[in-house]
């Protein structure tokens, strides 16, 4: 009579302990685009779980990933901030072949990167889709 009472237990403790498990793994982050830019060297890599922006001979910047807005000529707009008093890091994508003016990349998209009062033109390695981001 205790078998009939302890198997369904256990089978209970055991997918307790699978769904737990299961609950504690992360997927990767994906790199969702990478804008860069020369003449200042500038760089915004944007992924699942944050958006790291860096320019050469400066720090770094982490900020928490936010998904874009598309606007009415299909651009998305990467809207993020850090703290309330920190400026606002604004990337804009296009479509549009983009040269890096240095090297003989191409890249598929146009990027503008805007911190404060401060903007940055460069180039995407890829463009976010309005109809795959819904």
């Amino acid at each position: 009579m205790h078998h009939r009472i302890v198997a369904p237990l256990l089978l209970l403790g055991v997918g307790s302990l699978a769904v737990s498990a299961c609950a504690g793994e992360r997927s990767a982050p994906v790199v969702l685009t990478v804008a860069r830019g020369t003449e200042p060297f500038w760089l915004a890599n944007v992924r699942t779980d944050r958006v790291l922006f860096s320019r050469a001979g400066a720090d770094s910047a982490v900020y928490p990933y936010a998904p874009p807005d598309f606007d009415a000529d299909g651009r998305a707009v990467y809207r993020t901030r850090r703290f309330g008093v920190d400026p606002l890091l604004t990337l804009v994508i296009q479509r549009g072949d983009c040269s890096d003016g240095m090297s003989d990349q191409r890249y598929p998209g146009r990027a503008v990167l805007t911190r404060g009062d401060s903007t940055w033109r460069g180039c995407a390695t890829i463009v976010p889709d309005p109809v795959e981001a819904k």
